[in-house]
């Protein structure tokens, strides 16, 4: 957009001049927005890492415990419990706003209350550790998760709002200032323009009043 598409009048200078301001309010708003979910991705990526840390801690004590179970109970007697058992991972999907930007929230329902389905004549507590184990495990998977879908989503939305950002200080507020600044030398110009025809008519006036008094 240049001056060539707008008449430069007094009425398109104050819509210039709005526009502009809207366009530099809403660059700040967007810069605001812009931290607050850089802040947010920085914790959601310190979450994330934690609970990968968490995970990978989880897997080598289920294992470990599931390991000590085959040696207690026998490889057999595993396999059928797990064939026979009839639980189920039940995971709770739901959904935040942070700033506008949705994210996930997981849960893993089975953690508190999840007991063993299998019979206690033929196994040992080294099967019962490994439950618990493997429930924790599930857990720390629901965490895991919900961090990383959480810095997926929020980094996706950085980008977005930092191209806006860019788009606003690098290519529309400019334009609008130029043109502000365009129409305002234009209609400085035809004020000077005006004064000066102004001031000939007075003098014409004055020098025809003259030339009138003389006859």
């Amino acid at each position: 957009m240049s001056l060539e598409n707008i008449s430069p009048t007094r009425i398109n200078l104050i819509q210039t001049k709005k526009t502009l301001a809207l366009a530099e309010s809403g660059k700040e708003v967007l810069e605001r927005k812009r931290d607050i979910l850089l802040r947010e991705l920085r914790s959601s990526i310190f979450e994330a890492e934690r609970a990968r840390a968490d995970l990978n801690e989880a897997l080598l004590k289920a294992y470990q415990s599931i390991k000590e179970a085959n040696m207690a109970n026998g490889p057999e007697t595993i396999a059928n419990v797990a064939r026979g058992t009839r639980l189920e991972a039940d995971f709770l999907m739901d959904f935040k706003s942070i700033m506008g930007v949705v994210v996930p929230a997981v849960e893993f329902q089975g953690a508190g209350g999840a007991k063993p389905d299998y019979g206690f004549a033929n196994t040992s507590s080294d099967l019962d550790k490994a439950f618990k184990q493997f429930l924790n495990l599930l857990s720390v998977v629901a965490e895991l998760a919900m961090a990383e879908g959480t810095t997926l989503q929020i980094a996706g939305d950085v980008k977005k709002t930092q191209r806006r950002v860019n788009a606003l200080n690098y290519v529309l507020i400019p334009r609008y200032r130029s043109i502000t600044k365009q129409i305002t030398q234009v209609l400085e110009e035809k004020d000077r323009e005006e004064f000066v025809r102004t001031k000939r008519i007075k003098h014409m006036i004055r020098e025809h009043g003259k030339v009138g008094s003389e006859f």
